[in-house]
């Protein structure tokens, strides 16, 4: 699964915070008739705070895509406090983390993917998060950092991404074999034509030349 979000899934997500309020209305009708007016209200509350959200979460959108960053941090702020706990704030922060990755700012989206692991509820956007934190750190070098990060209890419908990338960071430490065995893993885990499944299937053919010369280096200053 790619660590990127579609449209239909960030619409999911907010799709299911919606469905999890939806409870609470659920649960006020046992209340009876007299608390009939009550509900209405409660309904229509959650409803105006949703829809204020979101037109909320449409500014953050637009002051990313414009690079506005001053401007998307104070509406990210606003939603931090006004909105807490919904996947606007979710799709808010990793928005900001995108354009301070944009910017080379790796410290920034850094914070911002860490939120979203330590306040986020759904586990989906934990994964991207973790992925795209090693993914930082395996561009600045931070090897063991990058593992570090990996390392999770679950990864769920993600695990071959934590596969591909644990196979990405061992190359670049030049640990051909435990390349060669994580991007296998992560080929096992995907049917062919599936999305990704050719381009890690290279990357495992190239680790395998890889470990083949070393050997090959190996065996001749033995010689």
């Amino acid at each position: 699964m790619d660590d990127n979000l579609t449209d239909q899934q960030q619409a999911e997500l907010i799709k299911n915070w919606l469905k999890e309020n939806s409870k609470f209305l659920i649960g006020g009708l046992v209340l009876g008739v007299s608390g009939f007016f009550g509900v209405q209200f409660f309904q229509q509350n959650k409803l105006k705070e949703a829809e204020m959200a979101s037109q909320l979460y449409s500014e953050i959108e637009f002051a990313v895509k414009q690079q506005r960053l001053s401007q998307a941090q104070s509406l990210l702020q606003k939603m931090d406090t006004d909105f807490a706990n919904t996947p606007y704030q979710d799709q808010g922060h990793l928005f900001m983390a995108k354009l301070f990755m944009d910017s080379v700012d790796y410290e920034n989206a850094i914070l911002q993917l860490e939120f979203l692991i330590e306040n986020s509820t759904e586990e989906s956007l934990q994964h991207i998060a973790r992925i795209r934190i090693a993914r930082i750190k395996l561009q600045q070098n931070l090897y063991n950092e990058a593992l570090q990060i990996l390392e999770t209890e679950s990864m769920g419908s993600f695990e071959a991404k934590y596969e591909e990338i644990k196979g990405d960071i061992f190359s670049k430490k030049g640990e051909f074999s435990e390349a060669q065995a994580a991007y296998s893993k992560a080929l096992d885990l995907l049917l062919p034509g599936e999305f990704d499944y050719e381009y890690i299937q290279m990357k495992f053919k190239d680790i395998q030349s890889e470990d083949l010369n070393e050997a090959e280096a190996s065996k001749d200053g033995n010689a």
